[in-house]
């Protein structure tokens, strides 16, 4: 059996209207959600905007729409955010009511652009007292793609890596986790996000207005990409023998390039291409652990009131932001 709706401040979340360039965001409000036994009722503090949140703004590229819904969005915007626990089903166990709390919900069922979020316990884990809710609402998604495509390294040893796309969430989280005495680390990117790259502790950018990633001399043991903007082969010739290219997402037809010349390229060539398919927040409790002991920070763009919600995305969407950017969803 659900638990009683509560009568307190009702909820308010943004819905789209339709699909286009400028975000056809609309404000609804409604009744606190009943929750079941097995499920958390979550006061939202932040939700971070992603990739998900532009392509289900856009509805492009058109395949998307046999996901979303042909002609407007079905699924509900945002799914990265960080909240405080405000009640729990009668089967849950390892949460009380008033922990701090963050998750990725894209195995859930998205929504974090809302004051309130009803969750299954395992989109979300405790975040420990010396973490903002702030900080915490960039680290599920951006933080998880950044380390899980690392792990994907296997232990190689890199020298010199390049990083693509690299003044957003993942990359200025990637090379907090990747930099090391002796290893240089180079990125791509446009804007003022070059500037706070350099901050980060990048050792070469490169604004893709001006150096196309294709015409760059330098090889590298290990390319981290966000982006995928460009055929396989391109890739590969910016590897050293034996090195490794590692998307985490990006363009669509490029990743189906990728997927379908993988084997083709490792046997001619020796490099490899990979696509890193996200196990959403495994791991995430390690992660944050690491993430406060080495004293890593993210990069905010924000965070931006609930109400500007459209303006945040656009701002995304249009990539005129550097690192995460953040909407403020309750106090």
């Amino acid at each position: 059996m659900g638990q009683k709706r509560v009568k307190e401040s009702p909820m308010r979340f943004f819905v789209l209207r339709g699909y286009g360039e400028t975000p056809l965001l609309e404000m609804k409000e409604s009744a606190l959600p009943d929750i079941d036994e097995d499920e958390v009722l979550v006061e939202v503090s932040y939700s971070s905007v992603n990739d998900y949140d532009w392509a289900l703004s856009t509805g492009k590229p058109l395949l998307y729409r046999f996901l979303f819904g042909f002609y407007r969005p079905k699924l509900k915007p945002g799914m990265e955010m960080s909240g405080v626990v405000k009640k729990l089903g009668k089967k849950i166990k390892n949460l009380c009511i008033g922990d701090r709390v963050c998750g990725d919900l894209s195995e859930d069922r998205f929504g974090s652009f809302a004051n309130y979020v009803v969750v299954k316990e395992k989109s979300i884990t405790k975040i420990p007292d010396n973490l903002t809710l702030e900080e915490a609402a960039t680290l599920p998604h951006a933080g998880l793609l950044a380390q899980q495509g690392i792990e994907l390294l296997d232990g190689k040893k890199c020298e010199k890596i390049l990083i693509n796309g690299a003044g957003g969430g993942v990359g200025t989280l990637a090379v907090q986790i990747l930099k090391k005495n002796g290893i240089r680390i180079d990125g791509v990117d446009t804007g003022k996000k070059l500037n706070d790259m350099q901050k980060l502790g990048f050792d070469n950018v490169f604004d893709y207005k001006k150096s196309d990633l294709r015409k760059i001399s330098e090889k590298y043991d290990f390319i981290l990409d966000t982006k995928s903007m460009f055929w396989p082969w391109d890739y590969v010739r910016r590897l050293e023998n034996n090195g490794i290219y590692i998307t985490v997402g990006g363009n669509l037809t490029n990743l189906i390039s990728i997927l379908i010349l993988k084997g083709l390229t490792k046997l001619l060539t020796k490099k490899t291409l990979r696509i890193l398919a996200l196990k959403p927040n495994a791991g995430l409790e390690k992660f944050i652990h690491s993430y406060v002991k080495s004293s890593m920070k993210s990069l905010i763009d924000g965070p931006y009131p609930f109400e500007s919600a459209a303006t945040a995305l656009a701002k995304f969407g249009h990539g005129k932001h550097s690192g995460k950017v953040l909407l403020k969803l309750s106090t």
